[in-house]
């Protein structure tokens, strides 16, 4: 058995931010409070492209040294972040409520979960009341 290539993790990466973008969040109960994807401005990918120099040999000097060309690669990291603020004034929202856990999905209703991350219980319970959820979604190998 084989690994796959950097490439191929980065294009697994690049299919992730594509086709997983909803995220719900869910209450104590299990049950789905919110289900947003980037398309709504509080729900963003917010993790930070990884920059590397790549020197390749282009060629020869007239005396036969190296000529070099640098070019400036990015990549994406092992872990995606996938943010989603939600405040108490939202519409979509009712008051009281206890945010546990978020899901992510790739499709904007139903479907199966493709990553679940539980944290800290927040109970949201007037319009002053703020909850930003970072949901990592980990692929090795970078």
């Amino acid at each position: 058995m084989t690994e796959v290539t950097e490439q191929a993790y980065q294009d697994l990466r690049q299919h992730i931010i594509d086709t997983w973008k909803y995220i719900e969040l869910r209450d104590e109960l299990d049950n789905p409070i919110v289900r947003l994807s980037p398309d709504d401005q509080r729900v963003s990918w917010v993790h930070e492209t990884v920059v590397e120099e790549v020197e390749e040999l282009i060629d020869y000097d007239h005396r036969g040294n190296p000529i070099y060309e640098t070019t400036i690669v990015k990549k994406l990291p092992n872990t995606l972040q996938l943010q989603i603020v939600i405040k108490g004034t939202d519409a979509d929202i009712t008051l009281p409520t206890t945010f546990v856990k978020s899901v992510i999905y790739n499709v904007a209703s139903d479907g199966d979960p493709l990553s679940e991350e539980s944290f800290t219980p927040f109970d949201m319970a007037n319009d002053n009341d703020q909850i930003t959820v970072i949901h990592n979604i980990t692929v090795p190998q970078l």
